[in-house]
């Protein structure tokens, strides 16, 4: 499968999946341990992530923080409409804020989920009350999640190489 972003295009071959599946699992792996544990030159899987990179395949790394250490122990999915003249302004306002975790834009009769986590549930009425019906949105529908069943780290997809 080839790949083309940004003027880059790349191949993304059973190699750069090892290293992709590499990353996910450790973002902290050193281009010499990936080399080690691939039995290739640190030489070519440096250049490897490098254009993954410039690709936009690789989009960055990051940690991943446990929000219950924080004291964020509630998450909650808000279902909702918002008109579409306002939808861009709602989507840019909503990502500055803390408690945003992420933004769904999906089918059916709610056609917008807010992923959020609070410290407690009245923190998702307030957000509901305060922060989403003064800024336009109807038909909210709110559900405090009580057991996430997720990767670790999340959201990875991994796939086998090609054989």
């Amino acid at each position: 499968m080839a790949v083309r972003r940004e003027g880059t295009q790349i191949r993304i071959d059973p190699m750069n999946i090892r290293i992709l599946n590499i990353l996910q699992k450790n973002g902290r792996a050193t281009t010499a341990e990936i080399a080690r544990t691939m039995k290739r030159a640190e030489s070519t899987i440096k250049e490897r992530i490098g254009l993954m990179e410039k690709a936009r395949v690789i989009m960055g790394y990051t940690a991943v923080v446990d929000k219950r250490a924080l004291g964020y122990s509630t998450q909650a999915l808000i279902f909702c409409n918002i008109p579409s003249e306002i939808l861009d302004e709602v989507d840019t306002k909503l990502l500055k804020m803390k408690n945003v975790l992420r933004i769904y834009h999906v089918t059916g009769e709610r056609r917008y989920v807010i992923k959020i986590a609070t410290k407690t549930n009245e923190e998702v009425w307030n957000f509901v009350h305060k922060v989403l019906i003064p800024l336009g949105v109807k038909d909210v529908d709110s559900r405090i999640v009580i057991k996430v069943a997720d990767r670790n780290p999340p959201e990875t997809i991994i796939e086998e190489p090609v054989q």
